[in-house]
């Protein structure tokens, strides 16, 4: 009887664990999407720096310039993107608030 029941609680994890190891791996998603998405978010960032700071330009280009600093470190560390996208992107956000 111990070992059936033994059984049965190994049985029942096993399948757990195939059930949520094969969920897991659904949310994996592909590269180009990783891109987009990236690039929105530093876009609506800029935005939001843009929109903090419309009163007082020389803040504004100040807070830019921080913003643009760090996006050219980070994508200088992302493997998505090679030189000459991160390069491209940095230029547009750069002309985003002309």
């Amino acid at each position: 009887m111990e070992y059936l029941f033994a059984l049965l609680l190994s049985a029942f994890f096993t399948v757990v664990y195939i059930y949520l190891k094969k969920n897991k791996t659904n949310f994996v998603k592909p590269k180009a999407v990783k891109k987009d998405e990236l690039i929105e978010n530093y876009k609506v960032e800029l935005q939001e720096i843009l929109k903090k700071y419309e009163d007082n330009k020389e803040l504004q280009l100040q807070e830019k310039l921080k913003f643009l600093k760090r996006v050219n470190y980070e994508l200088s560390m992302n493997i998505f993107f090679e030189q000459e996208e991160a390069r491209n992107l940095i230029q547009e956000l750069s002309n985003l608030g002309k």
